[in-house]
């Protein structure tokens, strides 16, 4: 018995008057009284008396318009909710922030993104760029925050914000006293670097844009900014950071210096996996696009 018959009979038996009844409807008389043909067809008997001036509802049809207006309040509210959970997503979100990226707008989508979809649980974690894309990549994460474009087939990912690349020198440097300073003039100087493991694309990113192809003069590596800043300022060479993290974290003894045009920079990127096909991950990319829209 389809819905939209049991909708036409209800409402014949309210009004009991096929012409009323089909206007009501927007069908045409005929239209109706064949739709409840089918009906009776369907259901093995009839359900309206059809008499000269008026028509009746049978034994049958009594029962069919108690019991079907609960079955259509029922269907509606189904069909309600069903609408309700594609608007607000239920089931969780995994998200790996980049502990790179925390000045930027990482931590603003996820708050927007809680307060218009409140039913979704949301799991944060934080890590480095090649560990966020190992948990994305092995469906342990939802969406992951990288510091690089990705490129791989497995993976999506969109640039969501962008900064400058900055160098931070002892404060006692010669460069220091510059407002800007080329990448020429830091090419051959001691550098303080992370891992190139922690996120090879960032890395090669940085590199391509400061060095080139020519080589780097890696003093120390270490995994974090504050690290890093700490051997600048004990003079152990220069470093490359991202400004927000570079201003934030600046120790005594460091100052920070912006590039000549054409300013390097570096970006947040948030990735998914296209085949994850979650109402949440849908939700969460559309409100990044929204952002940058």
């Amino acid at each position: 018995m389809e819905l939209r018959r049991l909708e036409y009979f209800l409402v014949l038996a309210r009004v009991l008057h096929f012409g009323r009844a089909a206007e009501e409807l927007h069908i045409s008389q005929p239209g109706l009284s064949q739709q409840i043909k089918v009906l009776e067809h369907e259901l093995g008997t009839p359900l309206i008396r059809r008499g000269t001036k008026a028509i009746t509802l049978t034994t049958a049809g009594e029962v069919l318009r108690e019991q079907g207006e609960r079955v259509l309040a029922d269907a509606r509210l189904c069909v309600e909710r069903v609408r309700a959970a594609a608007e607000q997503p239920g089931g969780a979100l995994r998200v790996a922030y980049t502990r790179s990226g925390a000045d930027l707008t990482m931590h603003e989508l996820v708050e927007r993104f809680r307060l218009r979809h409140p039913t979704v649980r949301l799991s944060l974690s934080a890590a480095w760029t090649s560990r966020n894309l190992e948990l994305l990549e092995a469906d342990q994460v939802d969406v992951a925050f990288v510091r690089s474009t990705v490129r791989s087939r497995a993976v999506e990912s969109l640039v969501v914000a962008t900064e400058e690349l900055v160098v931070a020198l002892p404060d006692d440097h010669p460069l220091a006293a510059r407002e800007r300073v080329s990448p020429d003039d830091v090419v051959e100087l001691p550098l303080v670097h992370w891992p190139r493991a922690q996120g090879p694309a960032y890395h090669d990113d940085i590199r391509r844009q400061i060095w080139g192809e020519r080589p780097q003069r890696v003093a120390i590596e270490q995994p974090d900014a504050e690290h890093i800043l700490r051997e600048v300022a004990g003079h152990v060479g220069i470093a490359v950071l991202d400004e927000h993290r570079a201003r934030k974290l600046c120790p005594p003894g460091v100052c920070v210096r912006r590039f000549t045009e054409p300013v390097p920079t570096s970006t947040l990127v948030v990735a998914w996996r296209p085949n994850a096909a979650q109402a949440p991950v849908d939700r969460f990319i559309e409100l990044c696009r929204e952002h940058l829209g």
